[in-house]
């Protein structure tokens, strides 16, 4: 920073009034110079004040007091800046006098730069040089410098370039302050490198006969500076690269970088990048460098054909098979065996053994390379090819593979004993209410509403009236119902460990809905997270044909029961409860609710069904409602696969009786609008 020059000065003489008309100019005879009659202006008073060095008696000169202002009235005594620019007291530093003044006594300016800076205001730097040696030299940088230097020396040499000194701001990107080196004239030139802090860089050289070094400072820090001395070298020999062509089936592309590919060879430094055609993959190096010795950093890739890695869905396992094609016998296959009469002929193309040349990168496959799929748990069964061929065309045959849950297994399943079955679709679905409950749930007061069924990880399927304002279509809040499966005890205090509590993502209940008949009785509810597919949490399949008559007459209707006292016996005990059923007619069934006093109607999307009275039943389906399903028998007779037909949807208000009706949503006209929202 440029100090000023204080000096005292001494008033010699106290100003009256103006004794010049105005516009008068007074060339005072006592000013020091032609130069001064600038400061000579228009005054009051001709008197004048002595100036005087810090320090120092002898007057080394005079400034005019006072001056008349705008409204041609005389200022107090003003001291001029004038007097501090006297050669007398002006103090030379880093090329600037020690005042700020902008003027200058004869137009004489202080030459003490500091090395590398010239100028007036010592701001200037850099230099064109055209010699065989020299030296670069910086010293004690302002904020906000750019300087260039551009390095020439003879033809056919080369520029080493060393750094003595180096003393710049610290960066690890070299981003405020920093020395840059281009191997060429301008900054558009390759860089050689970026330096900056005080660790001096190896020796640089150029490739040519040209240098330029550009230095940069920011506004903020200023350090030492640097020293780099420079002087021509020759130029070891270059070797070229010989042109490395085009892959087959590919294409190559000359990047950026110092050397370029002309007349069959490309120059050092040069850098080509390959890529294939479709259904081609490289193999090797997609790119390669010229190196100085004349050869390339890796010999050129090859385009082979390549199918890449299929996506792999979740729950599926891949294994890689051999690559050695599948037998195929043609008609003329057959016809050469039998003239040459042996059962194969001894020239079978098919059975060529299958040649790779070159390796893949990963994820890529040979041609004829085959992937087999299965699940990786017994409870998901596997959709698309079991087996997928990598194809000379670069496409995979066959169709992706998929796991899904298997739908209605039953493993346990026996007549004799069927109370104890925990049937792996049953969906409990709880709703919260704000007074005391007899059961605790995460917390919070709920009640067990309704059963439901399972019918994929983020799918359960009730009735439209668990979950809905009674008598309304209005929805009931999701934050109010919630859904635990893999239950199999009423009591909640029964730490089941394969129960899982599930939140609700939404409620989807069918258009034709009608709160009043109860007719279309059916929703979907779609859970937040998806379930675990385990021994105790498994779909049931919906049915393959929408008239029950075609099905087996007798089926199982499951759910739990309501116990409205909390202390009733048996409560910690109770359980998943079941009943065996048969299907009714129709009219049947309207007839014996108009003989008990209730006329009503039985839709196509409902069917009637009571208790079978040869089998077990210990359950009242509308005490909490349930769902109806029914096997299918194997050729061996086993039950081998069980569909939901089912969903309890209303019946009579007294006690549960064998002979009496009760009504089902009808689960088989609603197939197609079910499998629509399980996607």
């Amino acid at each position: 920073m440029l100090a000023w020059v204080a000096l005292s000065l001494t008033l010699s003489q106290i100003p009256g009034a103006c004794t010049l008309p105005k516009g008068y100019t007074l060339i005072n005879e006592d000013c020091p110079g032609a130069e001064w009659n600038i400061m000579c202006r228009e005054c009051c008073e001709t008197d004048q004040i002595e100036c005087t060095c810090p320090g120092k008696q002898d007057v080394v000169g005079y400034s005019v007091p006072c001056c008349r202002n705008e409204e041609n009235e005389c200022d107090s005594c003003l001291i001029h800046p004038g007097c501090v620019i006297f050669d007398n007291c002006k103090k030379c530093n880093n090329g600037s006098w020690g005042t700020l003044d902008d003027f200058y006594i004869k137009g004489a300016y202080c030459s003490e730069c500091h090395t590398g800076w010239s100028g007036g205001d010592c701001l200037k730097c850099g230099a064109v040089m055209n010699a065989s040696r020299g030296h670069i030299i910086l010293e004690g940088y302002p904020s906000n410098s750019r300087c260039e230097w551009m390095v020439t020396v003879n033809p056919n040499f080369a520029i080493e370039l060393r750094f003595s000194m180096l003393s710049l701001e610290f960066d690890y990107m070299c981003q405020y302050d920093y020395v840059e080196v281009r191997d060429g004239d301008n900054v558009d030139s390759r860089v050689i490198g970026k330096f900056c802090g005080n660790e001096r860089p190896p020796p640089i050289r150029t490739t040519g006969n040209l240098l330029h070094v550009l230095f940069v400072s920011d506004g903020y820090k200023s350090f030492d500076g640097f020293y780099a001395t420079f002087e021509e070298v020759d130029v070891p020999e270059v070797k070229h690269c010989s042109d490395p062509g085009v892959p087959m089936h590919g294409h190559r592309k000359i990047i950026s970088g110092s050397g370029k590919m002309h007349q069959g060879y490309a120059t050092l430094g040069t850098i080509v990048r390959f890529t294939c055609n479709y259904s081609f993959v490289l193999s090797g190096s997609p790119q390669i460098t010229c190196q100085k010795d004349g050869t390339w950093t890796e010999t050129r890739p090859r385009c082979i054909k390549a199918c890449k890695q299929p996506k792999l869905p979740n729950l599926v396992k891949q294994k890689v098979l051999s690559t050695q094609p599948q037998t195929r016998r043609t008609p003329l296959h057959r016809l050469l065996a039998t003239i040459l009469d042996k059962e194969q002929s001894q020239v079978s193309p098919t059975k060529a053994p299958v040649q790779h040349v070159g390796n893949l990168p990963s994820g890529f496959f040979h041609p004829h390379t085959q992937l087999e799929y299965e699940c990786i748990s017994p409870f998901y069964r596997r959709l698309g090819s079991r087996k997928r061929t990598c194809l000379k065309t670069g496409k995979w045959s066959g169709r992706s593979p998929l796991c899904i849950p298997i739908c209605g297994k039953l493993g346990n399943f026996s007549r004799q004993n069927l109370p104890s079955i925990a049937w792996p679709w049953q969906a409990a679905l709880y709703q919260k209410v704000s007074q005391t409950s007899n059961e605790i749930v995460s917390g919070h007061s709920w009640f067990l509403a309704c059963s439901g069924a399972v019918l994929n990880e983020r799918s359960v399927v009730v009735a439209a009236h668990c979950v809905t304002e009674l008598g309304k279509v209005a929805l009931i809040n999701t934050a109010d119902l919630m859904v635990v499966l893999g239950k199999y005890f009423y009591d909640e205090a029964k730490q089941e460990e394969s129960r899982q509590y599930l939140q609700i993502a939404g409620v989807i209940v069918h258009p034709s809905y009608d709160p009043v008949l109860l007719d279309s009785d059916v929703a979907i509810i779609k859970l937040m997270d998806k379930a675990k597919i385990t021994n105790q949490v498994q779909p049931v399949c919906l049915p393959d044909v929408k008239d029950l008559s075609t099905i087996s007459a007798q089926g199982y209707v499951t759910g739990w029961r309501i116990q409205s006292e909390p202390k009733e016996s048996g409560r910690g005990n109770d359980t998943l409860r079941v009943g065996t059923i048969e299907i009714g007619d129709a009219v049947q069934c309207e007839q014996q609710y108009e003989e008990n006093g209730i006329s009503v109607s039985i839709t196509e999307n409902m069917f009637c069904a009571r208790q079978d009275p040869r089998s077990f039943s210990n359950i009242c389906p509308l005490e909490t409602g349930g769902v109806a399903t029914f096997p299918a028998a194997d050729k061996a007779g086993e039950m081998s696969t069980w569909y939901l037909v089912g969903l309890v949807s209303w019946g009579y208000e007294r006690e549960c009786s064998q002979e009496l009706f009760t009504v089902y949503t009808n689960v088989a006209p609603f197939k197609d609008w079910i499998e629509k929202h399980l996607k």
